[in-house]
């Protein structure tokens, strides 16, 4: 917690910032923008122009939300919670910790089947009949901010980077795109390949997309451990 106190006094006042924040009606968390005005050693607030933020009481306080800034460098990622609404366009938070870059990797990292599809890095003006053109269908098996563990039925063409068309695992389906590189690539059985890739090019609306998108998949598996907890006292 020291650390985390420390890590919210270096942020400067007004910075922008972009805030996860669970509700109580809804598995998908509500994404907006806001601006950060920091309070005391623990605490800080949270700005939003007129008419973005959800009623209050729609505004889950007992579940952490996830706020991430960007300082000029790797993004800081907080968790905190919800003190109090103090209007329709301030929120008082406290702090619960903070995420270094490469514990944010893991953190929205989750297992995750979903459908992918990886095609060679070409320029669009070329022939789709180039024989350098390449394209396969596969399954995610883990997604994160940083990158996706996908499996395939065939062994993708030796290549430096890869476009890659990603169907999220929510109810709309929706695809995002992104360059990335191989990491590596192993036959896991006869026939069967997993490659780790690491994107290189991506938005930060499509990392929005894939950072809600992992915290809705955390959150339904917190759900059902709890159910089975219960059923197993029950």
């Amino acid at each position: 917690m020291t650390q985390s106190m420390s890590l919210l006094q270096a942020i400067p006042d007004n910075s922008t910032v972009r805030v996860f924040l669970p509700l109580t009606d809804r598995n998908e968390r509500f994404r907006v923008n806001g601006i950060y005005l920091r309070e005391d050693q623990s605490r800080f607030s949270l700005m939003f122009k007129e008419g973005v933020l959800p009623p209050a009481d729609r505004i889950d306080m007992t579940t952490p939300a996830i706020i991430t800034i960007d300082l000029g460098g790797p993004s800081l990622s907080l968790e905190g919670r919800v003190i109090k609404v103090v209007d329709e366009q301030t929120l008082s938070m406290t702090v619960v910790k903070s995420f270094s870059h490469e514990q944010m990797r893991e953190f929205f990292r989750v297992d995750a089947v979903t459908s992918v599809i990886s095609s060679s890095f070409e320029p669009e003006v070329m022939s789709e009949e180039s024989p350098t053109r390449w394209r396969i269908s596969g399954r995610t098996i883990d997604i994160s901010g940083s990158g996706i563990l996908a499996t395939f039925g065939q062994r993708p063409p030796d290549a430096p980077q890869v476009r890659l068309e990603i169907a999220l695992p929510t109810s709309n389906r929706e695809k995002i795109r992104v360059l990335a590189h191989p990491v590596r690539v192993v036959e896991a059985q006869p026939g069967i390949y997993d490659v780790a890739y690491h994107f290189d090019d991506i938005t930060q609306e499509d990392l929005d997309k894939i950072i809600g998108c992992c915290l809705l998949i955390q959150r339904q598996m917190l759900r059902l451990q709890a159910q089975a907890r219960n059923a197993t006292i029950l």
